[in-house]
């Protein structure tokens, strides 16, 4: 994906073009100017290749650094795009060091200073601008900054290298879009859940119903002593006529459980059943 940064100030043109590493050109009045730098991955480190063209010469000028080396570098390209997000965002720290290549190319630490907000006339209007100053800390060349304006928006308004008589400026405001308002999320009320009026809820549980009912009748056809185990103990339980149903149901299906212990179902009046709550000691003395 090639990705172009563009500007246009009085008597020359800015580009920068992130490809690769980056592409800057220059047109001043009757001295052209153009600057590439290539930038290429390999598996053993970094390909740089810089070209300039001024006039009809060409120079042109390979080398090679190691991964490690490039850790924390900054194109110029990416330097731009950094300085707008710094800009929108209206904050940043001035401890940021990055490494950029100096005019040798060598890399160098590269520097970010708050220069503070200031008002400019671009064109007809007023504007208020922050400026931002980047400094490339050579060893070789010693140190070089460029100042930097920007709108709000990101929009760059003037940029200048301290100590060079060329100085970019933009003379007309672009066209700013409008910030996207972003639409309230719709905040759905929790009802309460009614099963049975809900069609497909209800629906669900007539389907399972019958399909319980289903499984429990062929169960019972593949095994027909269920229903005599049933009569058994319908009768039992109508002659015994107990207050507490559920624990003599309980008691008389023990043995049939196979976690029951071989034993007498039917002398429990001897033993507390294991199905009732123990009670506590008694408080009868002894007679």
């Amino acid at each position: 994906m090639i990705d172009h940064c563009w500007q246009q100030f009085s008597h020359l043109y800015f580009v920068l073009s992130l490809v690769g590493g980056g592409f800057v050109w220059l047109q001043l009045k009757d001295q052209p100017l153009m600057k590439k730098t290539d930038i290429k991955r390999e598996p053993h480190g970094y390909v740089v290749t810089w070209e300039t063209t001024s006039k009809q010469t060409v120079t042109t000028e390979t080398l090679t650094f190691s991964l490690e080396e490039m850790h924390g570098f900054v194109s110029e390209a990416s330097n731009l795009a950094l300085l707008r997000i710094l800009a929108q965002r209206n904050k940043f720290s001035d401890d940021m060091v990055f490494l950029s290549f100096d005019s040798e190319m060598k890399l160098s630490t590269s520097t970010y200073m708050n220069l503070g907000h200031r008002t400019v006339k671009i064109g007809k209007q007023e504007q208020d601008v922050l400026g931002i100053q980047r400094t490339i800390h050579s060893e070789t060349s010693g140190p070089m900054s460029w100042q930097s304006n920007f709108l709000s928006s990101g929009h760059l308004t003037s940029r200048v290298q301290v100590g060079s008589p060329a100085t970019m400026v933009l003379t007309q405001l672009p066209h700013l879009r409008e910030a996207d308002e972003e639409e309230p999320k719709p905040v759905f009320e929790k009802k309460p859940l009614i099963w049975e009026e809900d069609l497909q809820l209800y629906s669900k549980f007539i389907d399972r119903t019958e399909a319980l009912k289903a499984d429990y009748n062929s169960y019972l056809r593949h095994h027909p002593e269920l229903r005599s185990l049933l009569a058994d103990f319908l009768e039992f339980l109508l002659l015994r006529k107990p207050e507490d149903v559920i624990t003599f149901a309980a008691e008389y299906f023990a043995p049939f459980s196979a976690f029951h212990t071989e034993g007498n179902a039917f002398l429990t009046s001897n033993k507390p059943s294991p199905f009732k709550e123990r009670e506590g000691p008694s408080k009868k003395g002894k007679i």
